[in-house]
């Protein structure tokens, strides 16, 4: 095949790939993209600088340098993308300075030769230089995704293809097939450099869906975190009201059927608790009372903080009377107890109140009953306090009473 020719289809497959990456660098903002999107533009000025020295003799010496400096910088460029693929590598003056010697060889190599093919094993070997590189540098990086496989693939094909010029170019014309590797090579390339090309923009897709991937399980987690501070109350870990609506909503739609009964709880004398040691001493009184409600639950029962010093428990699958039963041992928990702001040992008391439930759109309802009942059971234990607290009549004075009269 023609020289001119295949140089042309090489020509067309690179500046496709130029402009998919530019195309790519307005949407993408990745540093790799970046330095490949000019590499390629360098490969494609370097094409086109070679296609003409062979059409203009006269500026042969200048369009060959333009050439090999193109190629140069697009090897330069393709190792700064390989680096900068899972890092934060970001070219700098220090590593702009190894461009030099390349460039000296750029402007040194036409003149050593008007022979363009004289110059080539030369030119091959700084290749495979680059090549090599690119393709060690690929290996500490990056994930083995399928479009790393193609651009790892692709890189070490280049560097042997560039060895196996550079060794054809070397030796004698006794050399097997060596006409016929030299006319196709351009064209190996060409298929190799596509392969490339397509692996570069392969792997900055799955970069970006990586991207995506985190940036949506990260969201997830945030997600999960925030419904966690809703749900959960921050000062006893209790579900929250809005839990609960939430369990009743979740529970409609889904049509689950629940039974059991429902038990509210309040602390009494909370408010001298808090006017005498604090509100802190307060919050560890209500603590204690929810951790001591919670060790009489078993596992699948739900408690939930309804405001203030207000609980209610969920019990499923027990009657009222059970509960009721279970929760007489809650007082003994709370008899004499140690709480954080109150120096002596106290007794914490709390009224609660139980009430059945045969379905979950009755929840609700059996709250408000379990409620009342709460109430009913705190009013006759103050209607208890204040007869203890009555002083009680003197027998020996009514008798002395009596005999008078």
């Amino acid at each position: 095949m023609d020289t001119k020719i295949t140089l042309l289809i090489q020509l067309n497959s690179v500046f496709l790939i130029t402009i998919l990456s530019l195309f790519l660098r307005r949407s993408l903002q990745l540093t790799a993209l970046k330095y490949w999107a000019v590499a390629w533009l360098c490969q494609s000025f370097a094409l086109i600088s070679l296609r003409l020295a062979f059409d203009f003799d006269e500026f042969g010496t200048m369009l060959f340098t333009y050439y090999f400096l193109g190629e140069y910088i697009f090897g330069f460029l393709l190792i700064a993308g390989c680096k900068a693929l899972e890092s934060d590598f970001e070219l700098n003056a220090k590593h702009e300075a190894a461009i030099v010697p390349f460039v000296a060889i750029a402007i040194a190599l036409p003149l050593l030769s008007p022979e363009f093919n004289e110059l080539l094993p030369i030119h091959a070997a700084i290749l495979v230089g680059f090549y090599v590189y690119g393709y060690v540098t690929l290996s500490r990086r990056g994930s083995r995704t399928f479009g790393w496989k193609v651009m790892h693939v692709s890189l070490l094909l280049l560097a042997i293809q560039s060895a196996g010029y550079f060794a054809v170019s070397l030796s004698g014309t006794g050399f097997p097939l060596r006409s016929e590797l030299l006319v196709y090579s351009p064209m190996i390339t060409m298929v190799l450099q596509t392969a490339l090309g397509f692996g570069m923009v392969i792997i900055l897709l799955e970069k970006v869906l990586r991207r995506a991937e985190d940036a949506n399980a990260e969201l997830e987690k945030t997600k999960r975190t925030l419904e966690e501070l809703v749900h959960t109350d921050p000062l006893t870990a209790a579900l929250t009201r809005h839990a609960f609506y939430g369990f009743v909503r979740q529970g409609n739609s889904e049509g689950v059927s629940v039974n059991g009964c429902v038990g509210f709880f309040d602390i009494d004398g909370l408010k001298a608790i808090n006017d005498c040691f604090g509100h802190s001493a307060g919050d560890a009184t209500i603590r204690m009372v929810v951790g001591s409600i919670r060790s009489l639950m078993r596992a699948e029962d739900l408690i939930y903080r309804w405001g203030g010093d207000e609980f209610f428990v969920i019990m499923v699958s027990m009657d009222a009377e059970m509960a009721e039963v279970r929760m007489t041992r809650l007082e003994n928990l709370l008899r004499g107890v140690k709480v954080d702001g109150i120096d002596e040992l106290i007794d914490i008391k709390v009224s609660w109140g139980f009430t059945d439930f045969d379905s979950i759109d009755k929840l609700e309802q059996a709250i408000a009953s379990a409620d009342q009942n709460m109430y009913k059971r705190k009013r006759n234990r103050k209607d208890l306090t204040s007869l203890d607290r009555e002083p009680k009549p003197d027998r020996e004075q009514h008798y002395e009473l009596d005999i008078r009269m």
